[in-house]
């Protein structure tokens, strides 16, 4: 759903939310940081720049817990994948 200018969408959700644009780019900021700072806690503990710990205070632990997951299923993927090789 990539059609519309980011103005038209902009003005979409203003009008859906009956909030004025300046009040959706706000909150659209807050939350475009909130994933970009999720993202850059969640590489850089799998990178090792950070401890479990922090990333534990400040990922939780469900999160923390499926990004291990994925990260030890891609380890044995790769494992696998080279095994014979």
């Amino acid at each position: 759903m990539e059609a519309g200018t980011l103005a038209h969408k902009l003005a979409f959700v203003a009008a859906q939310h009956q909030q004025d644009e300046a009040t959706i780019l706000a909150q659209a900021l807050r939350e475009g940081i909130h994933v970009l700072y999720r993202d850059a806690l969640i590489e850089a503990y799998l990178a090792g720049s950070i401890t479990r710990e922090d990333a534990l205070k400040e990922l939780g632990p469900e999160m923390l817990e499926e990004i291990e997951y994925q990260r030890d299923a891609l380890q044995r993927d790769i494992a696998w994948g080279l095994r014979d090789a």
